[in-house]
């Protein structure tokens, strides 16, 4: 086994993004980091939202000119967004590889972020990171895959937005890249999931009380050298499943959940595409039923794999990115019209986040593209920095030690729900554990309704039913959504907490 990384070139001649190599070849996850975005991402985003189905609310994306601030370290890998402080402005968190660091910008008015806070990762060379409040102390808490060191870091969040030093665990295997935290064991605590990207395998760790972690159980991947990870329920049993990008492979691969935390066999499908690396998971066709998204590196495409029954899925149907070597990718409502939309992270020449717009049937159109404001972005994510109510795009610049911050400027139409109709839907219990009943006046028509998490993806489907139905929440990440119910030709809205 041989590593490349830092200034070197990879097969595809973009420099900068890490290229390995080897012979053989929730629970109250979140809790406060998902409620601090009520005010910004969530409560007004669902907002946005609400309009009569199938208006248009957007013609097209449109992002301003990056921002970038250092990642307070080199070469920053991956980027996630949360409120780690509470002060209800969203924050970034990354990973600085070779600096083998934590950076943390905290969020400032207008969507500016303070100079980056460092702390060690506990590892060598990290590159995933996760936030979740793995000790329920109501603190987003940081998950880092230290690649080089073959262990998960895990920070605990402090008052302020501070960070006590690293605990580090074994990741089951050799070159962990990729961390996902979720409850797959039903018990309330979060658990940690890793790709292990050199010995080809899934580590995960069960949550213990006080944040700590149980010593990790492994199981294939289901293909050669999985690069991130991804954690959703997409065969509807309430228990979260495994998602692997299997670069190696060139497949995804999917482990279903079973009681107690184990996992089935991977069952494997082609990526659509060579050297597949970041993995998203969200409904975009609203037939309930999650499908799965990567980006193939090697080929500048990023793919669709439509799921059914049963947690299957469909051929993978493939996009350009709209630039070279897309790495990572998040999924969310960037034009507020009701359909998740693809953000990929472009990590060559020229250097752009690709923004696929949904459309009917779980497609989506060519990719626009935006300038990174550096170079080799790696990481992508999304999040309502500024307040406003739009996603906008962090990218982690690998080659320039930056994170670059696009706003969205895009219009959203004004919502307008009716508020008489919505003060007569009840939703019990709310706060929700495993699902929630809606109860409409006598009489009223059937509708359907959706469920929408934090960035506008649509979670749950309920096909048109009458005065009263049940919503499962079973395998939700703990936070604030919002329900939205066709009624009349328009829609409506109404929060719900799901612990």
């Amino acid at each position: 086994m041989f590593v490349i990384y830092g200034p070197t070139t990879s097969p595809t001649g973009d420099a900068g993004i890490p290229v390995f190599f080897h012979s053989a070849r929730f629970m109250k996850v979140l809790v406060h980091l998902i409620a601090a975005f009520r005010l910004t991402c969530q409560l007004a985003l669902a907002g946005a939202l609400l309009a009569t189905p199938g208006a248009a609310r957007a013609q097209a994306p449109a992002f301003a000119p990056a921002v970038t601030y250092p990642s307070g370290g080199n070469n920053p890998y991956l980027v996630a967004v949360g409120d780690v402080n509470g002060d209800r402005r969203p924050d970034l968190v990354t990973t600085n590889f070779p600096s083998s660091t934590v950076g943390v910008l905290l969020g400032q008015a207008g969507g500016t972020f303070a100079p980056a806070a460092t702390y060690p990762s506990g590892g060598i060379n990290p590159t995933g990171v996760a936030l979740g409040d793995v000790n329920g102390d109501g603190r987003p808490d940081v998950v880092t895959a230290n690649s080089f060191s073959n262990t998960v870091g895990v920070l605990l969040g402090q008052t302020g937005g501070t960070f006590a030093a690293a605990a580090t665990y074994a990741s089951g295997g050799t070159g962990p890249f990729g961390v996902a935290v979720g409850d797959v064991n039903g018990d309330g605590r979060p658990d940690l999931v890793t790709a292990n990207n050199f010995s080809n395998t899934v580590g995960v760790l069960l949550g213990q009380a006080g944040g700590t972690f149980a010593a990790v159980t492994t199981y294939s991947s289901g293909g050669g050298s999985p690069y991130l990870v991804a954690l959703g329920d997409v065969n509807a049993d309430g228990r979260p499943d495994i998602v692997t990008a299997n670069s190696g492979s060139n497949t995804v691969g999917v482990l279903l959940g079973q009681a107690g935390g184990t996992f089935a066999a991977a069952a494997t499908y082609a990526s659509g595409g060579n050297s597949p690396r970041g993995v998203a998971v969200g409904d975009v066709n609203g037939d309930g039923r999650p499908d799965i998204l990567t980006t193939n590196y090697g080929s500048t495409t990023v793919v669709v794999l439509l799921g059914q029954a049963g947690g299957t899925f469909a051929a993978a149907v493939t996009y350009s990115s709209g630039g070279g070597s897309p790495f990572g990718v998040a999924l969310g409502d960037v034009n507020g019209d009701g359909r998740p939309d693809i953000v990929t992270a472009n990590a060559s020449s020229p250097n752009t986040a690709g923004v696929l717009l949904g459309q009917a049937g779980g497609t989506f159109a060519p990719a626009a593209t935006y300038a990174s404001g550096g170079i080799g972005p790696a990481g992508v994510a999304l999040g309502d920095v500024n307040g406003d109510g739009r996603p906008d795009i962090a990218a982690a610049n690998y080659n320039s030690n930056t994170v670059g911050v696009l706003l969205n400027a895009g219009t959203f139409l004004a919502a307008t729900p009716n508020a008489a109709t919505a003060a007569e839907v009840a939703l019990y219990p709310n706060p929700a554990r495993d699902g929630f009943t809606v109860r409409r006046p006598a009489g009223a028509a059937p509708a359907p309704a959706e469920l929408l998490n934090a960035l506008g993806q649509m979670v749950r489907r309920q096909p048109a039913a009458g005065a009263s139905f049940w919503v499962e929440t079973r395998g939700l990440a703990a936070g604030v959504y919002t329900l939205r119910l066709y009624t009349g030709g328009t829609a409506l809205a109404k929060r719900v907490v799901v612990e």
